[in-house]
């Protein structure tokens, strides 16, 4: 399973948004999570990928592909 795939599934569960409306270029604007919304994304990935996300750097982020790349750089 892919990262893609991975963060789809913590957004699906946590959002309740459709999969398939998920996509590399999705402006995470559009997935319409609150601030409590992405505490709990960040919880997941932080769990399944055994990562610490940046807040600071996360401020940056524009769509899902950032999240990707920085989960990425993260991994060993």
């Amino acid at each position: 399973m892919t990262i893609l795939d991975e963060l789809k599934k913590i957004v699906v569960r946590v959002t309740h948004c459709n999969e398939h409306d998920i996509a590399l270029d999705t402006p995470l604007r559009d997935l319409h999570a609150d601030s409590l919304h992405w505490v709990q994304i960040i919880v997941g990935i932080e769990s399944t990928f055994d990562v610490e996300i940046d807040i600071e750097r996360m401020k940056e982020f524009k769509s899902v592909e950032d999240f990707v790349t920085h989960i990425e750089e993260l991994l060993p």
